[in-house]
């Protein structure tokens, strides 16, 4: 069979014209949007919602030690002899400057939601493990009747129920002086210099 050379250069010519011009538009084509996605997932992992939660909550805490620190600052300083009442009317002054600074503060504004969540399913827990005994004695520490308020202070002559050992360490940590204490049915969140209710999470303990 004859072939012609000019109509095969002219085949040739044609062919990688049409190659060209495909490789062109693949090059120009954006991608698809699920594959954006997938990209940015690949390269921003999800946070851990806990752990942030965690996060914000510690930094809350350090927020109002920061601010009871400049507070205690400006008050007059304790005489080298100190006695309890000058004790008392310090602990007294600075409370009243606290609950002046945050007199907004409502509950929840300490404790953020997941670890509020994260406290009542952990004392949740704790209490399942414990038999009826170890529950009447956990009680019988508890003051009932009382109903927990943001910035008030617990008088001193009143009953501070403590948290069992093993169930404080399994709550998130706080910083020195600050405490975890069951009221009623309710955790509060004490300042221990101050006697101040921080913040508080409703009907955590079961029904006793």
């Amino acid at each position: 069979m004859t072939v012609h050379f000019g109509a095969f250069r002219s085949a040739l010519a044609a062919g990688l014209t049409l190659a060209m011009v495909g490789d062109l538009a693949a090059a120009q084509t954006p991608p698809r949007a699920d594959q954006g996605v997938t990209a940015r997932q690949q390269q921003t992992p999800n946070a851990n919602p806990q752990a942030t939660a965690l996060a914000e909550f510690q930094s809350r805490l350090q927020g109002y030690l920061d601010l009871r620190t400049r507070l205690s600052g400006k008050l007059k300083p304790l005489s080298p002899t100190a006695d309890s009442a000058e004790l008392a009317a310090r602990q007294d002054t600075l409370a009243a400057a606290i609950r002046d600074a945050r007199k907004g503060a409502k509950p929840g504004d300490m404790i953020p939601t997941q670890v509020a969540g994260q406290i009542r399913t952990t004392v949740a827990e704790d209490f399942r493990r414990r038999n009826a005994d170890a529950k009447r004695a956990v009680f019988n520490e508890v003051p009932g009747g009382i109903q927990p308020v943001v910035n008030k202070a617990i008088p001193d002559a009143a009953a501070l129920a403590t948290v069992p050992p093993l169930l404080l360490n399994n709550l998130p940590r706080l910083p020195d002086n600050l405490q975890y204490r069951f009221m009623a049915r309710h955790v509060i969140l004490l300042d221990g210099d101050t006697r101040l209710i921080v913040d508080y999470i409703l009907n955590v303990l079961p029904p006793h």
